[in-house]
């Protein structure tokens, strides 16, 4: 009696964890990415942006990248200081990566709450302000993070909803790294560590 009553216990406790640890991040991961994808409609500036042929980045388009971030940074305040060893650990088992476990992404949504969604909200304000459409944004995160070493996901939203809705709490995606010129590495060294900290931000298209 007592070791069928163990084993109910076990099974209780495995249920509850597998709740606490995979379904309800993930449940969560799919509410915030609908809304996420909601969002970027938005962005003020819509129209398609032609990257250069050369691949090469403008000084100002590093910067204005940059005051985007350090703007969801600064305005997410303690909440981000509370989360970012976390996101620099994330990231540095990342680099030179080619693809994206999500479960290791889930961590941010059982520690940060709603984190990722507001910084989604806080972002589109700062791309207005910065006059980014999402499409230059897009192509400025991975030429700068492919200066780095890391790769951007190539991110189907959609698919990963699936996926998760099928109750596949791993899902993969690829990660896109172009080849970087050397002018491109020059330009973000100097920026490095703040830029890896916030890496893992990007797996949700901010």
């Amino acid at each position: 009696m007592m070791g069928c009553f163990g084993f109910l216990l076990f099974l209780g406790l495995a249920g509850w964890a597998a709740y606490s640890f995979l379904i309800r991040p993930a449940q969560t991961l799919v509410n915030n990415f609908q809304q996420i994808i909601a969002l970027d409609s938005d962005v003020k500036r819509q129209t398609a942006y032609t990257p250069p042929a050369s691949g090469l980045l403008s000084p100002d388009q590093v910067q204005r990248f940059l005051r985007v971030q350090r703007s969801v940074k600064q305005q997410l305040g303690e909440r981000y200081q509370r989360v970012e060893a976390r996101l620099n650990q994330l990231a540095n088992q990342q680099v030179g990566q080619l693809t994206l476990d999500y479960r290791t992404a889930l961590d941010l949504f059982r520690e940060g709450g709603s984190l990722v969604l507001d910084a989604k909200r806080m972002q589109v304000q700062a791309l207005n302000r910065q006059d980014f459409s999402p499409g230059e944004y897009a192509w400025v995160r991975s030429q700068v993070y492919a200066a780095l070493g890391y790769g951007v996901p190539n991110l189907n939203p959609q698919e990963i909803l699936r996926q998760i809705g099928a109750r596949d709490f791993n899902p993969r995606v690829e990660l896109t790294r172009p080849e970087a010129p050397a002018a491109n590495v020059r330009l973000v060294e100097p920026y490095r560590n703040e830029l890896v900290s916030y890496y893992p931000l990007t797996w949700f298209g901010l």
